[in-house]
């Protein structure tokens, strides 16, 4: 028998197998992405990315500094990770979280501090990655080798903590989705390319709100953060888009889940559509969640609409 597939449409008509017409006061966002809706603005550079030892800002709201360990594997501010432990005790796995930003240097690993929060608050060890972003470092390849180090610290703290690399789950929003779910595929990379060979294969990844088809957004006239992550189009670079594109990374072996709004202006709800389509064809168990009307932030909100579906999936498997 196959994987489970589990669907969770909510708010919409299906038709025929396929999505059907949206209310009226719903995006029109066509279920192939024909083109994109840019993610954000290119951001200019930020060099002066704050200290977390000085600004009280990279604390989540209601933990304290002595509940983070932190595990810097470069000298850019935003090389770091930071392991956040539940006072007392605590579950026995890792939440590894990857903020988004539009692969921007103005944004970093405080954007999901209310989730990182939240996960805490019910037990769960968090370890919160940072990296550079475009045009501080990051792009191809900076961005990428970022991550997959940042999120490999998660064996630094298991060992540090004694917490299980075998309880893993890694989960990201928007561009973090996208590097959430690329580091989570990274076991199949071809041995030259940035991030092979893993030192942390999760057992479940998940993304909010995520480019999660990135080729597909990359060409002209789509989103111009994509192009400059990847250094052009697909047409131009498309072994970097085969390499950095998680649809194209498929099969990954383990459950996955992928939430969407249909009100998302920022990242078209056919990403999420186009992975399910590649990961369940691949094997993959995907549980996909469309949900009517919803924001691209609403993600970050740990009481909005997408976390909660999140928060009980995650419980559902390593709880």
């Amino acid at each position: 028998m196959g994987p489970l597939r589990r669907r969770a449409v909510i708010g919409l008509a299906l038709s025929g197998g396929a999505l059907g017409a949206c209310s009226d006061d719903s995006p029109t966002t066509p279920a192939s992405t024909t083109a994109a809706t840019p993610t954000e603005t290119a951001t200019p550079t930020d060099t002066g990315t704050p200290a977390a030892e000085t600004d009280t800002g990279f604390v989540p709201p209601g933990l304290d500094v002595s509940q983070r360990s932190e595990y810097r594997y470069g000298d850019h501010p935003r090389q770091v990770s930071d392991l956040w432990l539940p006072p007392g005790e605590h579950r026995d796995a890792i939440v590894v979280v990857v903020h988004g930003g539009g692969w921007d240097a103005a944004t970093d690993r405080r954007d999901l501090n209310d989730l990182v929060a939240d996960l805490v608050g019910g037990g769960w060890p968090v370890l919160n990655t940072d990296y550079r972003g475009n045009g501080d470092g990051g792009g191809w390849t900076g961005t990428f080798s970022d991550v997959a180090t940042a999120v490999d610290m998660a064996a630094e703290a298991a060992a540090q903590h004694s917490l299980p690399t075998g309880r893993v789950c890694f989960v990201g929003h928007s561009a973090g989705g996208h590097l959430a779910m690329w580091a989570a595929a990274r076991a199949g990379l071809p041995a030259d390319a940035p991030g092979a060979s893993p030192r942390v294969v999760p057992a479940f990844a998940a993304s909010m709100s995520g480019v999660l088809h990135p080729t597909a957004l990359g060409g002209d006239g789509g989103d111009v953060n994509v192009r400059t992550l990847f250094g052009g189009t697909p047409d131009e670079v498309d072994d970097r888009y085969a390499i950095g594109d998680p649809t194209r990374r498929v099969p990954f072996g383990f459950p996955l889940f992928v939430a969407h709004g249909t009100g998302d202006q920022t990242v078209p709800y056919s990403q999420a559509q186009e992975f399910d389509a590649a990961a369940s064809a691949a094997g993959d168990a995907v549980e996909l969640h469309l949900l009517d009307g919803v924001s691209h932030t609403d993600a970050q909100d740990p009481d909005g609409q997408v976390f909660p579906l999140f928060r009980t999936w995650l419980e559902a498997r390593l709880g």
